[in-house]
């Protein structure tokens, strides 16, 4: 049994230890990337109804106001944005496997 528990045991303290500087990479800010901000921008224009698309876009520019002006540091922008466009997907899949589910008797 104890042998059973040393490699699981091992990889956590390996995974605790802390990385070398070299190899620690810091988050891009998602806020700067021209590419991303077109993107979401012709999204909006080609669905301007869509109130999903309309609730990510009006979330990711208030954390990227937030993080431009130092009140939260990037990984929270990042976190929360992470969260909120999880929570669309998921809203997007129930909506889309309710449609094409049959209904019982």
């Amino acid at each position: 049994m104890k042998h059973k528990l040393i490699g699981p045991l091992w990889l956590l303290c390996c995974l605790s230890l802390p990385a070398p500087a070299q190899t620690i990479t810091r988050p891009l800010n998602f806020c700067l990337n021209p590419s991303e901000q077109q993107e979401f921008a012709d999204l909006l224009a080609k669905h301007p109804k869509d109130k999903g698309i309309i609730r990510l876009i009006a979330i990711r520019q208030g954390l990227c106001d937030m993080i431009g002006k130092h009140q939260i540091p990037l990984y929270v922008g990042l976190e929360m944005w992470a969260v909120e466009r999880q929570k669309m997907l998921m809203e997007r899949t129930k909506k889309h496997l309710n449609r094409i589910t049959p209904k019982g008797p």
